[in-house]
């Protein structure tokens, strides 16, 4: 799932709190997320890792 935001859309949607209509107009996409998802491991051999940071908090 994308992020939070849309699975709670699908919550309520299937608790019945919002109609099909209204959860594909709060469902689309306002801003790109530039996201990915690989489905194989021949997908994934396709990556190469090039460098990793360390985040302090």
């Amino acid at each position: 799932m994308a992020d939070d935001t849309v699975w709670n859309y699908v919550n309520d949607f299937l608790a019945g709190e919002i109609t099909r209509n209204i959860f594909w107009e709060l469902a689309k996409f306002k801003y790109p997320t530039h996201q990915i998802s690989f489905h194989t491991l021949k997908g994934l051999d396709c990556l190469k890792f090039e460098r990793s940071e360390i985040i302090n908090e």
